[in-house]
């Protein structure tokens, strides 16, 4: 099999019509996306930007592909999706990165490319960290009170309440990840190392539990699959995603308010919603349309979100959901050995009990388990050396 620059791929060698095709398989959510895909039956083409993009090896791809990172060349990504959708098509495009989601909504795509969402506002709309407050409200949810939506110098000379969140606005700015401001030193330092004119979003401070709802909703808004999860760590420990979680009861109240949510932005598919719980009602932090880093979790519990979701884009029949197992535990276990270096050295050697599921192996993908878990010790061994960079 030869693999020509800009996207070349193999074809299915079962021979059977392409369900799907997941891109970015070098990260951990969009395997877990392919993974599940799989599991449900699922003929699935994986794509990544390189010959060892761990999704690619996967036992659950059908077939592999080739294309250029979407980050540098979101062009090209998109060329290589149409090409590989014209040629097995009609398929349905599942993007692993955000800014995978923001390529593809731009197009162009030809017809054999369906997207697994109701259209480009919808999706656009539930990212929007600025809209998300008035569709939450609207649903009856609580969100972080926002201080100020301002460029970085223009911040600089009005500073907000501290303590707060500083988040960024979109993706490939230079600020890349919320950060938790407790020091008007602090504030002053990270403002001073951006652009001025980097666009911000500051946010109130609150101090909770991180859980999780991800539910899928069918083109009439009714849920038709739902998972609830709470977090015991997180890194950064501050404001990052879960390191060890476990599977809760869904509260039917508030899997009731993210549908409605969802429906008032006029979406439907899949939707994991990340909220913090400080004793009062839950404030909804978050939204992503996309396979996340804890899918494993629900999938594991009996929840195959992939799947659902797949049948709800194709326009399939969806049985009604049924009870789920609560208390299936999911570790992330990168994430804890940097909790096991900043503070918590128990981190990164306690055993969470069992039955558990991790963020990268799976006994049934041996070879993209171990290319998954090759490529996190890369970036970790860079960002541990002096000057590295992850």
């Amino acid at each position: 099999m030869a693999h020509a620059p800009g996207g070349a791929w193999r074809r299915c060698d079962t021979g059977a019509p392409v369900d799907a095709l997941v891109t970015d398989v070098h990260i951990r959510c969009a395997v877990h996306g392919l993974r599940a895909l799989g599991r449900a039956g699922r003929t699935v083409v994986a794509m990544g930007p390189g010959r060892l993009a761990p999704g690619r090896w996967s036992s659950h791809a059908a077939a592999r592909a080739i294309a250029p990172d979407v980050v540098h060349d979101p062009a090209g990504y998109v060329a290589g999706v149409a090409r590989v959708a014209r040629e097995q098509g009609p398929l349905v495009v599942y993007p692993g990165l955000e800014e995978s989601i923001d390529a593809l909504l731009d197009g162009p795509l030809p017809a054999e490319a369906r997207l697994p969402w109701p259209g480009t506002a919808p999706v656009r709309a539930v990212r929007d960290k600025a809209s998300l407050p008035g569709l939450a409200a609207a649903a009856g949810l609580r969100t972080p009170e926002v201080y100020a939506r301002a460029s970085a110098g223009e911040l600089l000379a009005d500073k907000p309440p501290i303590p707060c969140v500083l988040k960024p606005v979109g993706k490939g700015r230079a600020l890349h990840a919320p950060q938790v401001i407790e020091s008007s030193e602090r504030f002053e330092d990270i403002l001073a190392a951006l652009p001025a004119d980097e666009p911000l979003l500051v946010q109130e401070r609150i101090a909770g539990e991180l859980m999780a709802v991800a539910v899928v909703t069918d083109r009439d808004g009714a849920v038709v699959a739902r998972f609830q999860q709470r977090a015991r760590r997180t890194w950064p420990r501050e404001a990052g995603p879960s390191t060890v979680s476990v599977g809760v009861e869904a509260d039917p109240d508030l899997v009731g308010a993210a549908a409605r949510l969802l429906a008032e932005a006029g979406y439907w598919g899949l939707a994991e919603l990340q909220l913090l719980d400080d004793g009062r009602a839950p404030a909804v932090i978050d939204v992503n349309p996309r396979f996340y880093g804890s899918l494993p979790l629900a999938v594991a519990s009996g929840v195959n979100l992939p799947a659902v979701w797949h049948a709800v884009a194709t326009g399939e029949a969806v049985a009604p959901h049924a009870p789920y197992r609560t208390g299936v535990t999911y570790r992330w276990l990168e994430g804890d050995l940097y909790n096991a270096l900043h503070g918590m050295p128990r981190a990164g050697f306690e055993r969470v009990p069992a039955p558990r599921v991790g963020a990268m192996w799976a006994g049934d993908d041996p070879v993209a388990s171990t290319l998954l878990a090759g490529r996190a010790l890369g970036i970790w061994l860079r960002r541990r050396l002096p000057g590295g960079r992850g």
